[in-house]
């Protein structure tokens, strides 16, 4: 073979850039309920392609040591190692049973050409022979069946036995909540007047906390009703002095998580003829707010056995979830807000109703959080899943079918409420909104193997059905959204591999369909290609090789029908108006849009040196067209296709695996490098500048020639050489207008991962650098205009400060101004001048952070010669050590919105969670 190594170099120049048969990663992926669940999407990070599972959540997905694969949307991630990286073919060939050729031999023709005399009563010269359905191994013969004149069948008699074995898990975690924006505590609810700070109470309805200095007021003892110790006066001997009151609306909570794992199984001899699982399970997620929890309960059965030649997987699940609330409705971003709000000569803490019956809040344009938070009934959220799949393999020597089937059912019962006199919503208003999913799947796949080791080539056919159905109603307006739709993905895959010694070519290429009833037009025209070269063992260096590969992909999709769009209507709403929303809109129909395309391609390289080094980089380029996204036309929510764009970028991957430190003391170590760009390449007319997310008034919108998800907001006015304008009272000038202020794509991500391994004790380090990115701190724009920020405490009695700039006849500046003026309204001072939001080009902060995602400790003690053993772990997760913006965790999202990172306007801090985890295997 080595000598054809020049035939194959054309060929390989020709398909290098168009496809790559690069490692492969197979497993199970589940839901965020660890549910078995077919067609569940799992995509790449790093690479971007994306692969579906079967019923059992199994799939195979391209991708490259540490590369991060995500699913159920992002909620959940695995970062790959090295050593669970292997070839398509050798997937392919575990799943493929493997049979020797015997020779036939009759007695009838060897007594007719034999002229050797012998004894027919010797065993030794026997002709007959055992078929190759016999069993190999004999303890005790049950049966003989003559096949033919000289062939045999032998069955064994084996031991059938009876075998329980499972696992218990149990874990608990300790929450508390990362990095909020800090606050002044000093200054009290009030504002100016007649050149002096005086403090104005609840009773009249004052925003603003610009009053006096907390240490120079007193109660006066008198009963009233939004204070318990009384008003507040300029203190005096005799009177009690104020206090500022801690409205902190977070708390360190304690979660837990029960799983039982059991499973029965007969086995006859070594072979295991049936098997019985069972998953009970139970988890108790507490959040950081007061009183809100969600509970999950989760059962699972799986029956495993062989039927006329067919391995047959029986599986029925079922999960239960339950919450106090839900942040559908924005609820916990609204109760956050009004808790940073609320002035420090405020307690939302020592009562939650007046006389009357209304909430007690500092006014009645706010709320009191404690308030948002009571209820009738306790639970708002409740939803319900039931799945049941058949799955049926058979093998033919080298032909395998694999059938499958899956029904599934989830119904989501949630009710949105807002207490009479709440802020907005004077009455209150209740809304109940179920969802009734249906999902059925149906997956026919041939699989044909061809050749040997050297040289083998795979052919697979695949024919996918799935029928969806959802139907979304909502109280309020008693209007009901019914969605269907039927999609079918036909699926020719031709795999080739070559091997001799140390050379090695593979081309994978395919073609699928794409069918749909929803669809505008179906397309039939999907390929991809994959081809890789590996050269081994270089200057005859041992494990030192290289290894090339190029991939094309061409992948049509559309939006899942059971995706809510209703939270685009924030961008309905001015930011001011945030107490508005309320979203009962979803979106009229998912027919007669376009197919989301997608044309990709990407080359790259591995090089192995020796055992423990490997060094890899690729380049990839993603073209979207037609990519969907929501918008309001004739006061119905939509979805249009209207937009091209183009994700590209570059990653490297550096390990050294298994360094040995000592006896018995090993270390893993992993960098990664990522850099992107999503750029918008068109834009159909009408639709530039439209908002992704966010307020009418500051979005992350959609551009042509700008990223995707550029923040579009309002900005200072410039002159020609890009100096700020300064106008006739000093402070400098708003412009008219928004333009694009802010870029959230960072400059590029590092990834570290550390493992030290020490006899039974396992420490893992998982850590990464965000750098380059910009967000919005819309949260420090609203507190400084309220007076509630930090700067805006320590700042207020900045007096005769001159803004750089210049005036709009070009001379330079040199008004002094003071940043609050006593004799001046109080909207004139440096924070209140702008409105609600300010300029929002001067809250365009760095998103750059250093975070430590996890930190775990693990031990086995192995019990009864390691059969049984326990399994103690102890984690820490997401450590903030250091973030360049003030305020929340940057990678939190506005209003849980897709395109809502980098806009912060009140987004919930991330949270850090100790734990324990403590799993005995019997």
């Amino acid at each position: 073979m080595k000598k054809n190594y020049l035939l194959l170099l054309p060929f390989t120049i020709t398909v290098l850039k168009a496809q790559n048969s690069q490692l492969y990663y197979s497993g199970k992926f589940l839901t965020t309920k660890d549910k078995e669940q077919n067609f569940l999407k799992v995509q790449n990070k790093n690479s971007g392609i994306y692969e579906l599972t079967d019923e059992k959540g199994f799939a195979i997905i391209a991708a490259k040591p540490y590369d991060t694969l995500v699913w159920n949307q992002g909620k959940n991630m695995y970062v790959v190692p090295s050593y669970q990286l292997r070839e398509l073919k050798n997937i392919l060939e575990d799943q493929t049973e493997k049979k020797l050729v015997e020779n036939i031999y009759s007695k009838t023709y060897d007594s007719l050409t034999s002229k050797e005399t012998s004894d027919h009563f010797s065993i030794e010269k026997t002709k007959a022979t055992l078929s190759k359905r016999s069993d190999k191994d004999f303890y005790k013969i049950r049966i003989v069946k003559q096949r033919n004149d000289s062939v045999y069948t032998l069955k064994n008699i084996n031991q059938r036995t009876f075998v329980l074995n499972g696992s218990f898990t149990t874990s608990f975690d300790v929450k508390s909540r990362n990095a909020i924006p800090h606050i002044q505590n000093k200054y009290v609810q009030g504002r100016s007047e007649n050149g002096s700070l005086i403090w104005r109470g609840p009773e009249t309805n004052e925003m603003f906390s610009f009053g006096p200095d907390v240490s120079i007021l007193g109660f006066n003892g008198v009963p009233y009703e939004y204070d318990q110790n009384g008003r507040l006066l300029h203190w005096v001997n005799g009177l009690q002095h104020a206090r500022n009151y801690n409205n902190n609306l977070f708390k360190t909570t304690v979660g837990y998580s029960n799983q039982l794992n059991v499973n029965a199984f007969i086995k006859d001899g070594y072979k295991e003829k049936v098997r019985l699982s069972l998953n009970l399970g139970q988890q108790k997620n507490q959040m950081y707010f007061i009183d809100q929890y969600d509970i999950a309960s989760s059962f699972k059965a799986k029956l495993n056995t062989e039927f006329k030649g067919y391995l047959i997987d029986v599986a029925f699940n079922y999960e239960e979830d339950k919450a106090t609330n839900t942040n559908r409705i924005g609820l916990f971003n609204r109760a956050y807000q009004n808790s940073l709000l609320t002035p420090v000569s405020f307690s939302n803490n020592q009562q939650i109703l007046l006389s009357n019956g209304s909430q007690r809040s500092y006014s009645k344009y706010a709320d009191n959080p404690l308030y948002l938070f009571t209820q009738d009934s306790k639970y708002h959220y409740q939803s319900d899943q039931r799945q049941f799949s058949l799955n049926a393999v058979k093998t033919w020597d080298d032909f395998k079918l694999n059938l499958s089937q899956s029904y599934e059912n989830n119904n989501v019962w949630n009710v949105d409420q807002y207490k009479p006199t709440t802020y907005g919503f004077s009455n209150g208003l209740r809304n109940e909104r179920t969802q009734n999913n249906s999902l059925y799947y149906s997956n026919i796949l041939g699989i044909y193997t061809l050749g040997d080791y050297h040289f083998k080539n795979v052919f697979s056919l695949n024919f996918i059905l799935n029928d969806r159905r959802s139907d979304v109603s909502h109280s309020l307006t008693a209007r009901e959204y019914l969605y269907q739709r039927t999609s079918q993905d036909h699926i020719f895959n031709y795999n080739m591999e070559i091997r001799n010694y140390d050379f090695g070519t593979g081309l994978n290429i395919g073609n699928s369909f794409y069918i749909s009833n929803t669809s505008l037009k179906n397309n039939y025209w999907l390929p991809k290609a994959n081809v890789y070269l590996k050269f081994s063992d270089i200057f005859d260096w041992n494990n030192f090789s290289f290894k090339m590969l190029g991939s094309y992909t061409q992948l049509s999709s559309e939006p899942e029908i059971t995706r809510s769009y209703a939270s685009y209507a924030t961008t309905l709403l001015n930011a001011e108006n945030y107490y508005r929303y309320f979203p009962i809109q979803e979106v009229e129909s998912f027919k007669g849009l376009s197919n989301i395309n997608t044309r990709e391609w990407k080359v790259g390289g591995k090089l192995n040196l020796g055992y423990n080094i490997s060094l890899e980089g690729e380049y990839f380029n993603k073209k979207i067209t037609d990519d969907l996204f929501p918008v309001y036309e004739e006061n119905q929510l939509k979805l249009k296709n209207m937009a091209d764009h183009t994700y590209s970028g570059y990653e490297f991957n550096f390990a050294y695996d298994r360094l040995r430190l000592g006896y018995e003391f090993y270390t893993v170590n992993k960098i990664s490098f990522f850099k992107y760009r999503d750029i918008v390449d068109r834009i159909s007319p009408g639709y530039q500048n439209l908002a992704l997310s966010g307020f009418k008034d500051i979005y992350k919108t959609l551009a042509e020639g700008q990223a995707l998800g550029a923040v579009m907001g309002s900005y200072f006015e410039r002159n020609a050489h890009g100096q700020i304008i300064i106008d006739n009272s000093g402070f400098p000038e708003k412009a008219a207008g928004m333009k694009i202020i802010a870029d959230p794509t960072p400059d590029f991500v590092m990834k570290f991962n550390h493992n030290l391994t020490y006899k039974n004790f396992s420490l893992d380090i998982n850590w990464e650098w965000k750098k380059g990115g910009q967000l919005w701190n819309g949260t420090q724009a609203v507190l400084d205009y309220y007076g509630r920020s930090y700067e805006s405490g320590e700042e207020r009695n900045i007096k005769n400060y001159v803004f750089q700039g210049v005036h709009a006849n070009g001379t330079i500046n040199q008004i002094p101004v003071d940043f609050y003026d006593t004799n001046q309204n109080i909207q004139e001072n440096r924070w209140s001048r702008y409105g609600y939001l300010g300029i929002a080009e001067n809250y365009i902060q760095k998103a750059d952070y250093i975070r430590i995602n996890n930190i775990s400790l693990s031990v086995n003690f192995p019990i009864n010669n390691r059969k049984q053993f326990l399994k103690l772990s102890f984690y820490v997760n997401n450590i903030l050590l250091w973030q360049a913006n003030k305020g929340v965790d940057p990678n939190q999202s506005f209003y849980d919105a897709d395109y809502g990172r980098g806009l912060d306007f009140f987004n919930l801090p991330s949270f850090k969670t100790f734990g324990s985890i403590v799993s005995f295997k019997f």
